[in-house]
């Protein structure tokens, strides 16, 4: 008995005519990374800025792990307990967060952002910046 191949449906791009599957904006996946910049909407900080602050004691050179109960802690530059602090203050990547944070996804047309990789940027030792680079994956608002 013979299998024959399944042949799935393929329409063209609504922007580019490149033929895709169907989905819930008709776009290939360059023509709906091209429409959302994710980037400015994972670096926006509390307040709209495009920074977000970690706090490092001058004279211990502990970092402030939560702002409301002011435990300070030491992690060495560019460890995994470091990061994993830098990741807890970017807004976008909290699920459940403050109000503020959703409601600006919900803006930008995105529902969900999951996190897949983070990395350290390396940038100059004397420097007080810390950058981080991150794989994200994310999902539309309409269910693409």
């Amino acid at each position: 008995m013979a299998v024959q191949p399944s042949t799935l449906l393929q329409i063209p791009c609504c922007l580019c005519g490149t033929p895709i599957t169907p989905n819930a904006a008709n776009q290939c996946s360059t023509c709906l990374a091209s429409q959302f910049d994710l980037a400015s909407i994972l670096s926006r900080g509390p307040g709209g800025s495009h920074h977000i602050e970690v706090h490092q004691c001058r004279r211990c050179r502990r970092y402030e792990m939560a702002e409301n109960a002011k435990r300070w802690e030491y992690a060495d530059p560019e460890s995994p307990e470091l990061l994993r602090l830098c990741l807890k203050r970017i807004p976008a990547l909290q699920q459940g967060s403050k109000g503020g944070a959703e409601q600006h996804l919900q803006q930008a047309g995105v529902s969900k952002i999951h996190l897949v990789d983070a990395s350290w940027v390396w940038t100059e030792p004397h420097s007080m910046r810390l950058k981080v680079r991150l794989t994200v994956r994310a999902e539309l608002a309409g269910g693409v």
